[in-house]
């Protein structure tokens, strides 16, 4: 229980972490306005994370029951099925905010300044929107089908392995807008993490 427990209790306490990081960072670099911009966009991925996690959490006892009664046909099938979904309700927040960025900023606020000033981060968070779900379902398909050491290593290498080296690296490759790497560390952390993801579904 704890071993396969551990997997969400990491990916979440990770996350804690990492938000404050993140608003040091623009504190540092920028301001209240950069972590207000920031707190729109986190909660639009929470919400939207909120629904893949439901999915796939939905997909756990079924791929479990199948692993174990080594029906592993059926078992990718749920698992190619909750991607799939998974996918397509992030591929939606993708184009929602890459797209129109300030129709989904104004349901959080109408401060002119702070819609004008998220709508930047708000397209470069959400470009890497469209692989963000494959990574979650593969993160709970390994739970399900009791490999809790993978499932733990994939919730960390975005919030750990290559989220934090960025957020001390990036500010200082664009040094006349330093502001800018704070905001492309998260893309490329999920887009990183997605593709080692990938390569150990593979293997």
């Amino acid at each position: 229980i704890i071993a396969i427990g551990l997997s969400p209790f990491c990916m979440n306490v990770a996350s804690c972490f990492i938000v404050i990081f993140i608003n040091k960072g623009l504190k540092e670099y920028d301001g209240d306005l950069a972590i207000g911009a920031y707190g729109i966009v986190n909660r639009l991925v929470f919400i939207c994370v909120m629904i893949v996690m439901g999915i796939t959490q939905g997909m756990q006892p079924i791929a479990g029951y199948n692993y174990g009664a080594q029906k592993y046909k059926r078992m990718m099938r749920a698992f190619d099925l909750t991607a799939i979904c998974a996918t397509i309700i992030t591929s939606l927040l993708f184009l929602i905010g890459v797209f129109f960025p300030n129709w989904i900023i104004q349901i959080f606020t109408h401060e002119a300044n702070l819609i004008n000033f998220s709508k930047t981060p708000t397209q470069i968070i959400c470009c890497s929107m469209l692989i963000v779900g494959f990574q979650m379902v593969t993160i709970n398909f390994f739970t399900s089908i009791g490999m809790p050491k993978k499932s733990i290593f994939l919730s960390l290498t975005r919030q750990v392995l290559y989220l934090i080296p960025l957020i001390l690296l990036l500010p200082h490759l664009f040094k006349n807008n330093p502001l800018l790497g704070v905001w492309r560390r998260i893309p490329i952390s999920d887009i990183l993490s997605a593709f080692t993801a990938f390569f150990m579904l593979l293997k």
